[in-house]
């Protein structure tokens, strides 16, 4: 790497490091202005558990969401970066020497665009290693920040192609409930909803239920204890008793192993869980015809192949205009930056909605930015005066 190229490369890293700090720092502020009443929600509670626990349960908070806001912010920081970091070149007259040296701007740019590969090579790294690993604390509200209350579990699907469901799930204890309610008159429990696994084929075809009144995730071995837990053959399977049964019968069935445990649970309670999963996650979810929202996970699944595009597709779009002249100083710069990236996002923000109204397909809603951005990103950088 020549001399010219590292000066480059550490200019744009430093401007890089300034603007992703600005705006992360900007990201938790505004965060915390709309979420402050849920940190501090429950005056008896936050008083009994002490400022410095609220404090410390809002770092760990942010210390998470960071990486979700790294998702946000990639591709606005590299554009900005590199518009606060040519004014910078433009403002000591050193790009007017390196052109009378007869350097290309192109050739000033490229070592701009190699750091922006690398920036978008973590962004892929995020996207489908470290947030989903991380989804069950990313999935958490604001005023969830300790331990939840009980909420139901409502119909998860496993990898074996099963359903899981739970009328009430204790994230305390990680234990899924049967719902009880007592008999009029009487001291009785009666289960009028129990916890249910229900059992597919690959083909989607009933194979039978599995029902408790109590499951215990066993983080040893990976499944649920079943307290009372039975089999149930397939409705047209059950033969018809000869007297009235006393409860739920079928064969004795003390667990059940999967790969949603206490995690996936905190996971799929967010509205938009899908957020959270990796490519693989998603396909295998979109596939499911059982699904309700199979086209905003398709849609979701074919932007995670898209948006790096588009993050470099961003930068090259606006390193023309943010190369600026000698006295355009760093906020008209920086303006025109964030108005080319505010104009992409709502671009995408619309296809994406269109896609997940049906009036697109996930493809075309996933690719249609990049179709548009694409030749405006060629054309300006032929437009560049070097």
């Amino acid at each position: 790497m020549k001399i010219l190229d590292r000066y480059i490369v550490r200019t744009y890293v430093f401007s890089l490091m300034i603007v992703f700090a600005a705006m992360m720092g900007l990201a938790v502020i505004l965060d915390q202005f709309f979420n402050v009443n849920e940190f501090f929600k429950g005056t008896g509670e936050a008083q009994a558990a002490g400022f410095r626990t609220i404090l410390g349960n809002m770092a760990n908070y942010y210390f998470y969401k960071m990486f979700e806001f790294f998702q946000w912010l990639a591709a606005p920081s590299l554009l900005v970066a590199a518009a606060a970091a040519l004014v910078r070149l433009n403002r000591g007259h050193e790009l007017t020497g390196i052109k009378a040296a007869g350097v290309s701007l192109y050739r000033v740019m490229w070592p701009m665009i190699l750091v922006a590969l690398a920036v978008d090579a973590f962004y892929v790294v995020n996207q489908e290693g470290i947030i989903p690993g991380i989804a069950a604390q990313l999935a958490r509200d604001p005023d969830d920040l300790a331990v939840q209350d009980r909420f139901p579990v409502d119909f998860i699907r496993d990898e074996h192609n099963n359903i899981m469901y739970a009328p009430l799930y204790d994230p305390k204890t990680h234990e899924m409930l049967a719902e009880p309610r007592a008999v009029p008159g009487s001291d009785t429990l009666v289960f009028v909803a129990r916890v249910r696994i229900f059992l597919r084929d690959s083909k989607y075809k009933a194979r039978g239920t599995i029902e408790a009144e109590r499951a215990v995730w066993n983080p040893e071995r990976k499944v649920w204890d079943l307290t009372g837990g039975i089999k149930l053959p397939p409705i047209e399977e059950t033969a018809p008793l000869d007297r009235p049964p006393a409860g739920p019968e079928g064969d004795p069935y003390p667990f059940y192993a999967t790969n949603v445990g206490p995690d996936e649970i905190l996971r799929h309670r967010a509205s938009d869980f899908h957020r959270y999963m990796g490519y693989g996650e998603l396909k295998t979810l979109a596939e499911d015809p059982m699904r309700g929202n199979r086209r905003q996970l398709q849609v979701a699944m074919h932007q995670h192949v898209t948006m790096p595009i588009l993050n470099l597709l961003v930068l090259l779009l606006g390193l023309p205009f943010v190369t600026g002249r000698e006295e355009r100083n760093y906020f008209a710069s920086i303006g025109i930056a964030v108005v080319l990236f505010i104009g992409v996002y709502i671009l995408t923000f619309v296809s994406t909605a269109f896609g997940n109204a049906g009036h697109l397909s996930p493809l075309q809603a996933a690719w249609f930015p990049v179709f548009v951005v694409l030749p405006a990103s060629i054309l300006s950088m032929e437009s560049l005066r070097t």
